[in-house]
């Protein structure tokens, strides 16, 4: 082993210094000044040492000073790159805290939206209640005191209904704002993961750039620790803990710029809801069908909780709630109904299909119900072909006009409800209506054109976008009709399962399989894939043939 000199004693001759260095590091067995490093054995020694124990092969022997100036040089390269790699840290400190802060800003903007549009229909419920007041204001003052009872009860009466569109309002707006405030709890969880992870990084490499500065005092612990202290520098460099955190953080940031505040009007009714992120589907409740209905087939809905079901074995059309899970049969006249969408909260129109037709008109195709599935009337349209068998296909668009289609037909037709006159006729340019047709809220309509495509074209006929996909075997589709996304469902032939793919309006798929659910295949093949449906707050809602599956979507990072 090697050791510092001892002192001079009297009569001792003063060592000489080599290359520059005070060399007193001495060899502890010879006393005798170090003057080699052998390779094979990793050790300082000195020249007794050398000629003595290491003199035979394979020893390998290195000048001390050689090794000192190699290890120092080497030392020296790394800490350039150690002390870049700290400030890069740093500058990551600092675009942690801006990624955080940006996000929280971003969601705070969309809290002041929500409270915005919400005051606004707050403001717009107070309006309305004076208007009514001012209107039994003037009847009552006709009248004396019956009048003024009378008067008295109907201010109440509307006050207390009121109050509920008030509570309604304000529940839906607690609601939105718990949805955001569960985004910044998985924005700010995530960030603080990505800050320890960094400032982990930091303080090791604080610890290494210490080391080096200590080892570096004494030339016996340089060659003893240098080893050590560089292997730790490689592994820390290899981690590259900077591109990840960094790769992390723009893909948080990312994603939460796709939260978004999206409402409109669906059926009449005003929604709003937090969108936009892909996110992750859940299964949040199984609603069990009848048994008494044979073959469910899921038609459409009639409101945001209403699900229209109908047993394609005898055509009884159902409708279940979701909420409560009560499940009522409104119509048993054994007609099969094709599509059914609400025209406002008092209306509903249905497309059936009918093997009577006769003449140039397509009678008994399309019927207005009302919410208790009374026939209001029924609207009469052109017919083309020769064949008594018709199939008629219907949605209601933004403006609350009826879109209704015949199938194996290019002509789509246009209809104002209120007077049954038609608006607007679409023609198709080299394509026909396979089966279903859905408005978007662009205003263009998404049209079945095949049994396994789908074509959006505009109010002029135009051909904006095909969506197909090859994995799909007998898709269904339905579309959101607040961010005009498409969801097909379809069986998933190699994976033999039934699954639910999201799709944008232009044909991009964003997400394969958002849902997906075992079954079999010939039994879900008796009447193909039964759609899965969107309601307008935002629950996604799939048939397994026994049962309604409800799915809602959480956010992750």
């Amino acid at each position: 082993m090697a050791s510092k000199f001892p002192t001079k004693k009297s009569g001792e001759v003063d060592l000489r210094t080599r290359k520059g260095h005070d060399m007193t590091w001495s060899c502890d067995k010879h006393g005798e000044p170090i003057k080699f490093f052998c390779k094979k054995h990793k050790i300082p020694i000195c020249h007794p040492c050398a000629t003595k124990d290491h003199s035979q092969k394979p020893c390998e022997l290195d000048d001390i000073e050689d090794v000192i100036f190699e290890r120092r040089r080497q030392l020296d390269e790394k800490r350039p790159k150690v002390q870049e790699l700290h400030k890069q840290l740093e500058v990551l400190s600092t675009k942690i805290k801006t990624v955080s802060t940006s996000g929280s800003t971003h969601l705070r903007t969309i809290n002041n939206n929500i409270q915005a549009s919400y005051h606004d229909k707050i403001k717009s419920v107070g309006e309305k209640e004076n208007r009514i007041i001012r209107v039994i204001n003037e009847e009552a003052d006709e009248e004396i005191r019956l009048v003024n009872e009378k008067r008295e009860k109907r201010i109440k009466d509307c006050n207390t209904e009121r109050e509920k569109e008030r509570q309604i309002i304000k529940d839906k707006e607690a609601n939105l704002l718990s949805d955001t405030k569960t985004i910044s709890g998985v924005l700010t969880k995530k960030t603080n993961n990505l800050s320890c992870k960094n400032q982990h990084a930091i303080k090791t490499l604080m610890s290494i750039e210490s080391t080096i500065k200590r080892i570096n005092q004494h030339d016996e612990t340089l060659v003893n620790e240098a080893p050590q202290v560089l292997a730790s520098i490689d592994e820390n460099l290899s981690l590259n803990v900077h591109q990840d955190v960094s790769d992390c953080l723009d893909r948080i940031q990312s994603e939460v710029e796709r939260v978004k505040f999206v409402e409109g009007e669906v059926g009449g009714e005003y929604y709003g809801r937090i969108d936009g992120y892909i996110g992750k589907w859940e299964l949040v409740k199984s609603i069990h069908i009848p048994w008494a209905v044979e073959k469910p087939w899921v038609r459409g809905l009639v409101s945001d909780d209403e699900i229209c079901v109908q047993d394609v074995g005898n055509n009884d059309m159902y409708v279940t709630n979701i909420n409560t899970q009560h499940t009522e049969r409104v119509i048993d006249e054994g007609v099969l109904i094709t599509s059914c969408a609400p025209i406002d909260s008092n209306v509903i129109v249905c497309g059936k299909m009918r093997y009577d037709c006769t003449g140039d008109r397509m009678d008994g195709c399309i019927i207005l119900y009302d919410r208790q599935w009374k026939v209001i009337r029924d609207i009469s349209i052109p017919m083309y072909g020769d064949s008594s068998y018709c199939s008629m296909y219907v949605d209601v668009d933004r403006d609350g006009m009826i879109i209704a289609a015949q199938s194996n037909q290019s002509i789509i037709y246009v209809i104002n409800p209120t007077n049954d006159k038609i608006v607007n006729t679409i023609t198709m340019q080299g394509k026909k209506v396979m089966c279903r047709i859905q408005a978007l809220s662009s205003g263009d309509i998404v049209v079945e054109t095949d049994h396994d495509k789908f074509t959006v074209i505009s109010r002029s006929g135009e051909e904006k976008a095909v969506i197909h996909c090859d994995e799909w075997v007998w898709p269904q589709c339905r579309v959101d009709k607040l961010t005009d996304t498409l969801y097909i469902a379809y069986w998933d032939r190699a994976r033999n399962i039934y699954a639910v793919d999201q799709v944008s309006r232009d044909g991009i798929i964003q997400a394969r399989r958002i849902v997906e659910s075992e079954g079999s295949f010939s039994t879900l093949f008796t009447m193909y894939i039964s759609p899965c449906l969107f309601t307008p707050s935002g629950n996604l809602v799939g048939c397994d043939r026994s049962k309604l599956l409800l799915y809602k979507k959480a956010f992750i990072l």
